[in-house]
């Protein structure tokens, strides 16, 4: 992965300085538990460094301050840097970036259909068997690969990439420079019924709103996000969505958001700028996230959240509560046994006649 880079040249690339050898040839990248020879790691804390005596990598990146127990300089290398957590993702993005396929070929695939009245520009690429409908209007630079709709009336910014399989509905309107990954789905029908005046079944509603995505969104593998019932239902600029998550109907989501695997917001919610909802946390109805809350993994958010609250639980409340109660409920586990123990032996007792043991 690395192409064999000496630690010596990963120090200079990310203004590093090293702490032992200098010439060790590297060539992959590797938590420090997977680590063998020739791989880079990193050391974010501590806690990390405690593992470093006993992990096989050749060398690893250092958060500077972070003491280093048992390095051996005259075998391996440490390079210290200003933050080892950032220092490993610009490396990423670099070999990223070389291990990339060359972006597809400007203009429409012969197997794609563009629908008269649609806007393709010019320095777009459209993939095989892509649909663009009438009406709608495709940005420079933008990517569609293979199999992506997007329906009548829709506006897609420039440099947006949609991966294979992404649907959007008619009159969706994504931003400049976002990533739609493959399946994505974008304005079906919002999830709404009354119950039908005979008593048996459901009458639909109809939702006549749409998606409004800004820019620099990035959207995982799998999700959906609703079209409103009349207005928009919204995701702000530089929101991240990860795989499989349901965004309902009319819900705004603000700028910044994070909102992890499998994630579930009701329909109209509101979701505060920079809130993180942490993976399968699921929120009702109406339900107003303040600004940057954090929710709990697999929390249910049943009433608003102020903003810079962190709760976990269902019902979510401050993560404090929640603890408590679980130690509580750990206690009272306990208590219940010692008292259906002196009950078993009360009971015994009475029925051999013999004395109980209290302390059974």
């Amino acid at each position: 992965m690395i192409e064999h880079l000496t630690t010596q040249a990963v120090a200079q690339m990310l203004s590093g300085e090293v702490v032992g050898r200098t010439d060790i040839l590297l060539d992959n990248l590797a938590p420090l538990e997977h680590a063998v020879p020739g791989c880079l790691t990193f050391i974010r804390s501590a806690e990390y460094a405690g593992r470093w005596r006993s992990c096989q990598a050749s060398a690893a990146l250092v958060t500077r301050g972070v003491d280093v127990p048992g390095h051996d300089a005259a075998a391996r290398a440490l390079i210290y840097v200003a933050d080892a957590d950032r220092a490993l993702v610009a490396l990423l993005e670099h070999f990223a970036a070389l291990a990339a396929p060359p972006p597809p070929c400007r203009g429409v695939h012969p197997a794609a259909l563009v629908e008269a009245g649609a806007e393709v520009h010019d320095s777009a690429s459209i993939g095989p068997h892509c649909v663009v409908g009438h009406g709608a209007k495709v940005g420079a630079g933008c990517i569609l690969h293979a199999r992506v709709v997007v329906g009548r009336a829709c506006r897609i910014g420039d440099r947006t990439t949609l991966h294979p399989g992404v649907v959007l509905y008619p009159r969706t309107v994504i931003g400049a420079r976002c990533t739609l990954h493959a399946n994505v789905s974008i304005g079906a029908d919002g999830f709404g019924y009354l119950p039908h005046p005979s008593g048996k079944g459901h009458v639909k509603i109809p939702h006549l709103g749409n998606v409004v995505i800004g820019d620099d969104v990035e959207i995982g593998a799998g999700a959906c996000v609703d079209r409103a019932k009349f207005g928009s239902t919204t995701v702000g600029d530089g929101a991240k969505i990860d795989n499989l998550v349901q965004v309902g109907h009319g819900v705004n989501v603000g700028r910044y958001v994070l909102l992890c695997g499998q994630v579930g917001i009701g329909g109209s919610s509101n979701i505060g700028e920079s809130a993180v909802l942490a993976g399968q946390a699921g929120v009702a109805d109406n339900i107003n996230i303040g600004a940057g809350a954090r929710i709990g993994a697999q929390a249910g958010a049943i009433r608003d959240i102020p903003p810079g609250w962190t709760v976990w639980g269902t019902p979510a409340r401050p993560i404090i509560d929640t603890l408590r109660s679980y130690a509580a409920m750990g206690t009272l586990t306990h208590d219940l046994r010692v008292i259906r123990s002196r009950l078993d032996a009360l009971e015994r007792a009475a029925t051999s006649d013999q004395p109980a043991n209290e302390h059974t």
